[in-house]
């Protein structure tokens, strides 16, 4: 009894795709798997000469350069200048948002001219130090109005507090026995 040749090959024909399928499947799962397949070398920054330059034009848009607050006139240098914001770095570096004379702030780095007699000397969290000169005595200190506190959102009070919990205090001690 003979066969027809043609119909053998069908089932050959439709495991032969279903192993490529099967091994194109695996390599791509190979390559997807992480430690596997080829990978892009890390690129790394080198600092030679301390930090990095700061973008003054960045840090005023951050802090709302075209906004400025009106200057509250005190006695003294001081009122001249008003704080409206500092991005502090470490050992007093950083860029200082302030007006001088009710102008526009601007951004000023520590070391830079604020006006023809002082320099920013240096800032902190909250607060920027101005000097005739970098390393010589501060002679104004500018700080950041308090933060204003945000009114709670409609309903918030209405929730009372929360006493205590069962778990406070160690109260609530699970047995691992049953009783």
């Amino acid at each position: 009894m003979q066969t027809k040749q043609h119909s053998i090959w069908w089932p050959r024909l439709a495991t032969f795709l279903l192993w490529v399928a099967a091994g194109a499947s695996l390599a791509f799962w190979i390559l997807k798997w992480p430690g596997m397949g080829t990978k892009l070398p890390a690129v790394g920054v080198a600092s030679i000469g301390g930090p990095a330059p700061t973008d003054t034009q960045a840090v005023a848009r951050l802090l709302g350069m075209g906004a400025a607050a009106p200057v509250l006139p005190t006695p003294g240098a001081a009122s001249r200048y008003a704080l409206m914001g500092v991005v502090a770095g470490s050992s007093g570096a950083g860029v200082a948002l302030i007006s001088v004379d009710g102008k526009a702030a601007r951004p000023f780095e520590v070391g830079a001219a604020v006006d023809a007699q002082l320099v920013l000397q240096s800032v902190a969290s909250r607060q920027a130090v101005l000097a005739g000169r970098v390393a010589g005595p501060a002679a104004v200190t500018l700080e950041l109005p308090p933060m204003k506190r945000l009114p709670s959102p409609v309903g918030v009070d209405a929730i009372p507090p929360v006493k205590s919990s069962p778990f406070e205090g160690n109260r609530f001690k699970p047995s691992l026995t049953d009783s």
